[in-house]
């Protein structure tokens, strides 16, 4: 790579860790800094790639460039990494509340008070307010980690540049990309297999089978649509192989993806009965509400990585 591209690169990293508003002002301090220090090492000579290397080495891991932005101590959680803890934390407690909220619901009512009410009182003091174990989890781990860092000091690793292609956030790894569509094609085979079940494997106990009957308003109406989108989706993941990385407008057909998942699952949930069998509908919406509850994880990244900007070199 050439020197101002490993640059851009290094800023490019720096710059990750900040909030947005300081991203266009650090990078065009530290770009600049970087620049005239690479200028003093070369001399009269032209910058090569490896002087290039050795400066952005000595500087820093971007990282602790980021942190030096800002204030920082012995910390818990350093600013650089406290959106990603934040989102973390939050997600396992909403995914907690979603499944124990859905078995608190639909567990079968043990007598004359047990109302929805009561039953909320319940959930809260017993699984709501336990969900609470997940972030408490993630500040011990946390300060463990701290102390240990804390007592590495000069001997943690140095940053190296990476290889453009691990810089390049939008490059994707076509192995997985390639199992991410099969898997999205095996669970097609498996929806159709589950709806076909009785007439593909009549053999089967009665209990198994009458518990795969699929309400018939709901194969009418509302599964057709699931097609459609897995269709979509299919052909935005394909795209994306096929040109090899992620662009703006597939990262908006996700999200738009993501959307219409999230409305179709929460519709499958709030329209009716999927199965015939009370016990198999109600683990059924607690699975599908599960898969609502990543999708608007997924959403969530995948906005990010659309708005995430990277300052363009001032002119």
């Amino acid at each position: 790579m050439k020197p101002d591209a490993l640059i851009e690169s290094y800023v490019a990293e720096v710059v990750r860790h900040l909030p947005r508003r300081q991203r266009t002002d650090v990078g065009f301090e530290l770009r600049s800094l970087l620049t005239e220090e690479l200028r003093d090492r070369a001399g009269d000579n032209e910058p090569d790639a490896e002087t290039t290397l050795d400066l952005l080495a000595s500087f820093g891991r971007p990282s602790e460039v980021a942190d030096r932005y800002r204030p920082a101590g012995f910390t818990i959680i350093r600013p650089a990494d406290a959106p990603r803890f934040a989102w973390v934390s939050l997600g396992g407690v909403a995914v907690q509340w979603a499944i124990t909220l859905i078995a608190t619901y639909t567990a079968p009512a043990t007598g004359a008070g047990d109302d929805w009410l009561s039953r909320l009182g319940t959930w809260w003091l017993s699984a709501g307010l336990g969900a609470f174990w997940w972030p408490g989890l993630l500040v011990s781990l946390s300060i463990v980690a701290a102390v240990i860092a804390a007592r590495r000091g000069d001997d943690a690793p140095e940053w190296t540049p990476k290889a453009a292609a691990k810089l390049d956030h939008d490059s994707i790894n076509r192995s997985l990309s390639v199992l991410a569509i099969a898997g999205a094609l095996v669970g097609i085979a498996v929806l159709v297999a589950a709806i076909n079940l009785a007439t593909w494997w009549p053999g089967l106990p009665q209990p198994v089978l009458d518990a795969f009957v699929i309400d018939e308003d709901f194969l009418a109406v509302r599964a057709p649509w699931a097609l459609v989108l897995w269709a979509a989706s299919l052909a935005t993941m394909i795209a994306v192989l096929v040109a090899g990385r992620w662009t703006r407008t597939t990262r908006v057909l996700a999200i738009v993806g993501d959307v219409l998942w999230v409305v179709l699952l929460v519709w499958w949930v709030a329209a009716g009965p999927i199965f015939v069998q009370p016990y198999a509908d109600s683990v059924a919406k607690g699975c599908l509400l599960l898969v609502a509850a990543l999708c608007v994880l997924d959403l969530v990244l995948t906005a990010r990585q659309v708005r995430q900007g990277i300052p363009e070199p001032a002119v």
